[in-house]
C-alpha cells in the first residue's frame, strides 16, 4: 500500500504546487482534508486493535495470573500538568524540564515538573502524536501532515520537518538515528538527526503499530498478533534481521527492561514477557481490560489500561493492584524510577510511583 500511496501524494502536491492562482487555494483545501481523513484513518485502525475488552476480568498481576506472594506494592500518583489533550511526554536534560504535546490544540509544550508552570509553547501542526528527545531537539511526528519536525527544545522553534510514511504512530532512537512507524503504510523508518533525511522504509508483515528500542534491536508491533524484532543492516552484518513473534491478541505498547521486551495485548487483556534471546514469550501476566500501554522504570514493569483509565505494575510479583487515574493513559514513559503517563479527557500528565 505504502508504494502505491507515495507516487500518488507526490502528485497531489506536485498539483498543488504548480496549480494557477484562481486553483491553488481549493486545491490545497482538498489536499488538507485529504491528509485529515487520512489521520482519522489512522486513529481508527488503532482504535480497531484496541478493539472490545476481554469480557472476563481475571485476577490482577501475577506471574501467568498469580498474584505471587507478599504484600502488593502501592502506587503514587501525582499530576505534574493539565492539558486539553496530552499525546506524548518526555522527560528534559535536568528535573526541571518536561515537555508535552496537545494534539487536541496541536501545540508542544516545556513545563516544569516540580510546580506544573509553563515556560513555553510553541504550536506544532497536525496531531502530534508522538515525541522523543534527542539530545537538544525534540523529534514531533505529525499524524496529519506524514511529517517528523525537529524542534529545538530551548526555543521551541521547528528547525525543520522531514516527510514520512503515512500515519506516523510511535517513535524510538536507535542507533543514533530516529526510528518511526506508520500505522497506515505499516512500515518503519529511519531519520538521520544529522542530515534530517529518511531512510528506505522498512515493510512490517502484518503492519507496524508501536516500536521500542532495546537489547541491540527495533521491537515493532503489528496488528497480527506479534511482536517483530527487527536489526537494521550494518557493515559487519549486511543483511538486515526482521522476525517475528506470536503474543497476545491485539498487541499496541512495547517497551525493554529487566531483561525482557514488554508487550502489552489490548483484546486479550495480557501482557507478554519476551526473551530477546530466545524470542519466547515466558510469562504471560493476565491483568484484565484492554492494556495498551506499557514502559519499564525503577525495575519495575508499569501498564497503562486506556478503556478502565488505571496504571499498575505486572513485574516483579507480586502486581499492584490497578489505580484509577481520572484520565486515559496513551503512553508511559519512563523518568527515574516512576513513569510519567501522558492522558487525555482530561488531559494530564501525570507521575506515577511505588511506595
Amino acid at each position: 500500500m505504502a508504494q502505491t500511496d507515495r507516487p500518488a501524494r507526490r502528485e497531489a502536491q506536485r498539483r498543488v504546487a504548480t496549480a494557477p492562482p484562481g486553483t491553488r487555494s481549493r486545491r490545497a483545501e482538498r489536499e488538507r482534508r485529504r491528509r485529515r481523513t487520512a489521520w482519522i484513518t489512522a486513529v481508527a485502525l488503532t482504535a480497531v486493535l484496541v478493539g472490545a475488552a476481554v469480557a472476563t476480568v481475571v485476577a490482577t498481576g501475577g506471574r501467568s495470573g498469580s498474584n505471587g506472594s507478599g504484600a502488593p506494592p502501592s502506587l503514587t500518583v501525582q499530576t505534574l500538568l493539565h492539558l486539553q489533550a496530552a499525546s506524548s511526554v518526555v522527560t528534559g536534560a535536568t528535573p526541571s524540564v518536561g515537555y508535552a504535546t496537545d494534539d487536541r490544540r496541536d501545540l508542544v509544550v516545556r513545563f516544569d515538573p516540580r510546580t506544573g508552570r509553563v515556560s513555553a509553547t510553541a504550536a506544532v501542526l497536525d496531531r502530534p502524536a508522538a515525541m522523543v528527545r534527542l539530545g537538544g531537539d525534540l523529534w514531533v511526528a505529525e499524524a496529519v501532515r506524514n511529517t517528523l519536525i525537529e524542534v529545538d527544545a530551548r526555543s521551541l522553534r521547528a528547525v525543520r520537518s522531514v516527510p514520512v510514511p503515512a500515519g506516523p504512530a510511535s517513535l524510538a532512537v536507535f542507533r543514533g538515528d530516529i526510528w518511526v512507524t506508520s500505522v497506515m503504510a505499516g512500515e518503519v523508518t529511519s531519520v538521520d538527526p544529522r542530515t534530517g533525511t529518511a531512510g528506505t522504509p522498512v515493510d512490517v508483515p502484518g503492519g507496524a503499530v508501536r516500536v521500542a528500542a532495546g537489547f541491540g534491536a527495533l521491537w515493532v508491533t503489528d496488528a497480527q498478533d506479534r511482536v517483530h524484532r527487527y536489526v537494521p543492516a550494518t557493515a559487519r552484518t549486511p543483511e538486515p534481521v526482521l522476525e517475528g513473534i506470536t503474543v497476545g491478541t491485539g498487541p499496541i505498547g512495547v517497551a525493554t527492561g529487566v531483561g525482557s521486551v514488554w508487550v502489552a495485548n489490548a483484546r486479550a487483556g495480557t501482557v507478554s514477557q519476551v526473551d530477546p534471546s530466545t524470542l519466547r514469550v515466558v510469562h504471560t501476566y493476565r491483568v484484565g481490560g484492554e492494556p495498551s500501554s506499557v514502559a519499564v522504570a525503577g525495575g519495575r514493569v508499569y501498564v497503562g489500561d486506556g478503556a478502565a483509565r488505571t496504571v499498575r505494575t505486572v513485574y516483579p510479583a507480586p502486581a499492584s493492584t490497578a489505580y484509577a487515574v481520572g484520565t486515559t493513559p496513551r503512553q508511559l514513559v519512563p523518568a527515574g524510577a516512576e513513569v510519567w503517563v501522558a492522558g487525555a479527557d482530561p488531559g494530564r500528565v501525570l507521575a506515577v510511583g511505588t511506595r
